[in-house]
C-alpha cells in the first residue's frame, strides 16, 4: 500500500497481546498507521510484522516501560517524529498486583499507581500537543469493572484504574475545548490469559473442573457469553473515529452484560 501522509496515526500503549494487539488491528484495518509500545519487544515485533501482512499500514515498535515517566514521552515524541503525527491514543498497558491490601507490598501498590495512573497520564498528556496540531483527536483509555465490584485481594488494581477513570473524566473537560474526546472503555471478564489463570486457580480451590467456573462465568452475562478482546477493540476503534465526535468524558462498559456493583 503506498504511504498516504495524511493517514492518521495512533498510538497503543500496551499492545503486546489481548485487549491491546486486538485494539491495533482494529484500528489499522480502518485505516491508521500504528505506533505500538509496550515493555517486552518479541510480541510487538510480531504483531508489526502481522498488522504490515494484513493491512499494509506502516507500523512503529517501541519497547517502552510506561512505569517510566520520561519513556512514556519518549514514545510519544518518537511516534510524531518518524510518523508525521499523533492523532490516537490508546492506554491499554495495566499492573495487576494480588494480595489484601493490609498486607500488600506498598512497593506493588506504588507500581500499579505508576502504570495504571502516572503512566496512562503520561502518554495522553504528552500526546496533547499533537492532537491540538491535527484539529482535535481521541484518547482512549482501558479500565475495568474492578473499580465497582471492588474485589477482595485487587485492591491496589480497583482504586488505580478508578483513579485513572476520575483523571480521564476531568481531562475530558480540560482539553475538549480543543476537539480532544477522552474516553473509557470498561471491561468485564475477557477471553485473555489472565481470564484462564483465574479460572484455573477458582477451579483448583474449589475442586471442580475448570468447564464448570467457566460455565458459572458465561451465565453471570445478560448475553450469557464471555466478552473477547475482539469485542473491546471494536468500542476503541468506535470511539478513536469521527463517528465518535459527539463523545467525551463517558465510562463505556463493553461486559456483554455482566454487573459486579
Amino acid at each position: 500500500m503506498a504511504e498516504e501522509p495524511d493517514a492518521r496515526v495512533a498510538i497503543v500503549a500496551g499492545a503486546g497481546a489481548g485487549i491491546g494487539r486486538a485494539s491495533a488491528l482494529a484500528l489499522a484495518r480502518d485505516g491508521a498507521d500504528l505506533v505500538l509500545a509496550a515493555r517486552r519487544p518479541e510480541p510487538l515485533g510480531e504483531l508489526a510484522d502481522d498488522i504490515r501482512d494484513l493491512t499494509g499500514r506502516r507500523v512503529l515498535a517501541v519497547p517502552t516501560d510506561l512505569a517510566d515517566q520520561d519513556a512514556c514521552r519518549a514514545l510519544v515524541d518518537t511516534s510524531a517524529r518518524e510518523l508525521g503525527r499523533v492523532d490516537v491514543v490508546v492506554n491499554v498497558a495495566t499492573y495487576n498486583p494480588s494480595g489484601r491490601l493490609e498486607e500488600l507490598d506498598p512497593d506493588e501498590f506504588r507500581r500499579a499507581f505508576e502504570i495504571n495512573v502516572l503512566g496512562v497520564l503520561a502518554v495522553s498528556r504528552a500526546a496533547l500537543p499533537h492532537l491540538r496540531a491535527v484539529g482535535g483527536g481521541s484518547i482512549v483509555q482501558i479500565s475495568s469493572e474492578a473499580p465497582r465490584a471492588k474485589p477482595v485481594g485487587l485492591g491496589a488494581y480497583a482504586s488505580t484504574k478508578a483513579a485513572m477513570e476520575v483523571a480521564s473524566g476531568v481531562l475530558a473537560k480540560e482539553v475538549g475545548p480543543d476537539g480532544i474526546r477522552v474516553n473509557v472503555v470498561v471491561a468485564g471478564y475477557t477471553e485473555n490469559a489472565k481470564l484462564a489463570g483465574y479460572i484455573a486457580d477458582i477451579a483448583a480451590r474449589r475442586e471442580v473442573p475448570e468447564s464448570e467456573v467457566r460455565a458459572e462465568l458465561t451465565r453471570s452475562s445478560a448475553l450469557r457469553r464471555i466478552t473477547r478482546p475482539e469485542d473491546i477493540a471494536d468500542a476503541v476503534a468506535f470511539l478513536a473515529s469521527d463517528r465518535a465526535r459527539a463523545i467525551t468524558g463517558t465510562v463505556v462498559p463493553v461486559t456483554s452484560g455482566v454487573s459486579f456493583g
